[in-house]
């Protein structure tokens, strides 16, 4: 009765093809994994998930068979799993989501696509995008049952296209002692190394080391010391190439002190600014195109910078608003409210410029796991409706500590989970979630995608460069910074929706004109079709112009948090 309540609004249903009238000389498909064959035909064992109203998960175990293509035409929230075993890779799939024939079925057009779940070797709590297209990661603790206050941590390397998994070298002090990434901050600096600051010694207390990770290289290496530990700081990209590290925590005779001396990193040394008292942990920051640095919030909830003047925060509870950065001060607005309250969620900023939402708790403590309280169910918020809309339903509690980000390829990598202390002890292990999952957003499945055929791997500020492109016309084109994302914060998002021209094969296209609407770095381009289908990105990056060198140091912070 339980299974049937949950599906009772859902309309399940498959097509095949005929399957007691097939031709004679149809081969017969091969027996896999989850398969046996009965009565001439294959019988296929698999799992039917649905979420219920409250963003909860029931499965239903069915078997069904199969003469050749299978598919299920589901509704909110349901998704097909392939039977195969835990940890399987995306490719176990009997059908394809990104097949011609998905592309079409309305469902998938409206609600997207989860891949089935697949296994990582740690909690995923500190995820980025590198200039390579790959993903680096890592979490709290090598293994399950070690301590939660270990002095080092063993990134990893995840590569989209193959699943291959490869651990960096362990990052380390310049005096060779190791270290815990382990709630810092991050951000990327111009060159594409990511610079990392702070870092974990007890919940609450923090390390004065920073580090940078280049990935041409596969090497971390340690700068110079902070002024102060930090723990949950925020390190934000400014427009000069520089990286400025605010906030974060140290413990002090047994007290939680916030280090309230933000300090900017210029490749070379670090330099503090302005005493900045109030900052909280994890502090939402944002450059504008004015030129100051506004904080949207806490780490209550995420924010997106979706346009270079607005900001969309989505805090706790189910409320959202949207902050424009052109007013003085800036004036906050209420929008409509997402379906489900959340918190511990994450918000990542899609191809199409749309904002996604995934995972959270609906319950109102800090990180409510109880039965029925994690929300699976995806939305998506429209910029230019302000509207929300439901989306199919993830597999995984993806709560505190839980990471998203967009990939090249226009999907987003959902991730981590736990690894938390409750009472001076270890969370239940069954929380802590050493696993991924990708999903296919809405717009893959409106048809066919554009390619670009060649781009430039660098451009100018100002400048019009042109991409070769194949495929169906171009409607759009978008900018989005590499994703570096922990505890719901995305530390620098952003996006700029690009001016172009059609030519013949191409596109011409004007690049951001200032630095203040795009701090330099790697940017993922894409080319949208008109009807809202992304190309595969380009990863490109942006500076100023070889005879016109960035200025070093030409910002400062006042008393006001205004870079000038």
């Amino acid at each position: 009765m339980a299974i049937n309540r949950v599906l009772a609004p859902t309309l399940l249903s498959y097509r095949s093809r005929d399957r007691a009238g097939a031709p004679a000389d149809t081969p017969e498909p091969a027996v896999g994994r989850n398969q046996e064959r009965r009565g001439g035909v294959v019988a296929v064992r698999a799992r039917c998930s649905a979420s219920d109203w409250f963003g909860g998960k029931q499965d239903m175990a069915f078997t069904t068979t199969r003469r050749s293509a299978l598919m299920l035409l589901m509704s909110p929230g349901l998704a097909f799993r392939y039977g195969g075993p835990a940890g399987a890779s995306a490719r176990n799939a009997i059908v394809s989501p990104s097949s011609g024939d998905l592309a079409e079925d309305s469902v998938w057009a409206h609600r997207g696509w989860w891949d089935p779940v697949f296994e990582l070797p740690n909690v995923a709590i500190h995820t980025s995008v590198l200039p390579n297209g790959k993903v680096l990661f890592w979490g709290r603790r090598g293994q399950p049952t070690g301590s939660m206050h270990e002095p080092e941590c063993t990134p990893y390397i995840w590569n989209p296209n193959t699943g291959e998994l490869t651990a960096t070298p362990q990052p380390k002090r310049a005096d060779g002692t190791t270290v815990n990434l382990f709630c810092s901050g991050h951000a990327f600096l111009p060159d594409g190394r990511l610079l990392v600051a702070g870092g974990h010694v007890t919940d609450g207390d923090g390390l004065d080391q920073a580090c940078v990770y280049d990935c041409r290289t596969n090497t971390w290496t340690a700068l110079p010391v902070m002024n102060e530990r930090r723990w949950y700081p925020t390190a934000t990209a400014l427009p000069d190439g520089t990286v400025l590290v605010s906030a974060g925590s140290y413990k002090r005779n047994g007290r939680v002190v916030i280090n309230d001396v933000p300090q900017i990193w210029d490749g070379h040394r670090w330099t503090a600014t302005t005493r900045f008292t109030g900052l909280p942990p994890y502090s939402r920051m944002h450059v504008a195109p004015s030129g100051q640095v506004f904080m949207s919030g806490s780490d209550a909830g995420p924010s997106v910078t979706y346009d270079p003047w607005k900001v969309i925060y989505i805090g706790r509870g189910n409320a959202a608003e949207v902050i424009d950065l052109r007013a003085n001060p800036p004036a906050r607005r209420e929008i409509a409210s997402m379906y489900f309250p959340r918190r511990q969620h994450n918000a990542t900023v899609l191809a199409d410029g749309s904002v996604l939402v995934t995972g959270g708790t609906r319950g109102s403590g800090f990180n409510d796991l109880s039965p029925g309280k994690p929300v699976h169910v995806a939305e998506l918020w429209d910029p230019v409706t302000k509207e929300w809309k439901e989306l199919a339903g993830e597999d995984v509690d993806r709560c505190y500590q839980g990471t998203a980000v967009l990939l090249p390829d226009a999907t987003v990598l959902s991730a981590g989970s736990g690894e938390f202390v409750v009472g001076g002890r270890p969370n239940d292990p069954r929380d802590s979630h050493r696993n991924g999952q990708i999903f296919r957003p809405p717009y893959l499945f409106h048809g066919p995608r554009p390619e670009i055929v060649s781009a430039p791997a660098e451009v100018a500020y100002g400048e019009t460069f042109s991409l070769q492109i194949s495929g169906p016309d171009v409607g759009k084109v978008t900018w989005i910074r590499l994703p570096s994302v922990t505890h719901a914060l995305d530390q620098s998002q952003r996006i700029n929706v690009l001016e172009f021209r059609r030519g013949n094969g191409g596109v011409t296209i004007a690049a951001p004109q200032r630095p203040e609407i795009c701090p330099p770095g790697h940017y993922m381009l894409f080319v949208l079709s008109k009807a809202g289908v992304p190309s595969v990105a380009r990863i490109m990056r942006i500076d100023w112009p070889a005879a016109h060198p960035r200025p070093q140091g030409r910002f400062k912070l006042d008393g006001r948090g205004r870079w000038c």
